[in-house]
C-alpha cells in the first residue's frame, strides 16, 4: 500500500526485454535506497514493484508483460522520469489516500492550463469513468489529487505548486499518457450498489 505522495523521483531508467516482459533499472537520489530491502515494494508512476536488486543509487525491478501493456511503464511512454514512493509501513502519516499500486488504466492528457492555477485535464476511459467523482481521489502517475471538475469525456485536477516541484508533472504536455487508479473505496461503493440493483 501507498499513500499517493511522492518521495523522488528517478534520475535515468533503462529497460532490458525479456522472454516474461521486461527488467526495469532506475537511478534514484542517494538517500532514497535507504535501508531497502529486496523484495520490498516501491510505487513507480504509481505501479507497484518488487526489487529485484538494487545498489547504492539504482534500483532493478522485473516488469511482466500485461504491466508493460497496462501502464506507462515502457519505452513508449518513457519521456519524463518516474514519480517514486515507498512502500506504506505501520505508523507512517497517511498524507494523502490509500493507493494499492494496481493501475486501471492509461489515459491521455488533454490540457494543463496555467492560469490562476495549475489544473490538468485528462481523458476519461470507458472502464474507470464510473469510479471518478467530483471532490473524490484519483492517483496520477502515483499521486493522490482530488477531482476538481469532471464531464462525460474527461476529469481535471487542480495542481499545488509544491506537487509541481517534487512530481513528474511539470514535465508534461497534451498528448502524453498517465497511469489512472481510482480510489479503491470509492471502487468498492459503486461495485457494492451495481450487485444490489441486479
Amino acid at each position: 500500500m501507498f499513500t499517493g505522495i511522492i518521495q523522488s523521483i528517478s534520475l535515468d531508467s533503462s529497460f532490458e526485454y525479456k522472454e516474461f516482459g521486461a527488467t526495469l533499472t532506475l537511478s534514484v537520489a542517494k538517500d532514497f535506497n535507504d535501508n531497502l530491502k529486496v523484495g520490498d515494494s516501491v510505487a513507480v508512476n504509481g505501479v507497484c514493484l518488487t526489487v529485484t536488486s538494487f545498489t547504492d543509487n539504482s534500483i532493478c525491478f522485473d516488469i511482466i508483460h500485461e504491466s508493460l501493456k497496462l501502464t506507462n511503464l515502457n519505452d513508449n511512454y518513457r519521456k519524463i522520469p518516474f514519480n517514486l514512493e515507498r512502500s506504506l509501513k505501520m505508523g507512517d502519516e497517511i498524507g494523502g489516500h490509500i493507493v494499492s499500486g494496481h493501475v486501471h488504466e492509461i489515459a491521455e492528457v488533454k490540457t494543463f492550463t496555467d492560469d490562476k492555477e495549475r489544473v490538468l485535464t485528462i481523458n476519461k476511459a470507458d472502464n474507470f469513468k464510473e469510479y471518478i467523482f467530483q471532490k473524490g481521489y484519483v492517483a496520477v502517475n502515483g499521486i493522490s489529487l482530488t477531482v476538481s471538475n469532471l464531464n462525460e469525456d474527461n476529469f481535471s485536477v487542480s495542481i499545488i505548486p509544491e506537487t509541481i516541484k517534487a512530481t513528474n508533472l511539470s514535465l508534461l504536455k497534451p498528448g502524453d499518457f498517465l497511469n489512472i487508479e481510482a480510489d479503491q473505496q470509492t471502487i468498492a461503493i459503486v461495485e457494492t450498489i451495481k450487485n444490489i440493483k441486479t
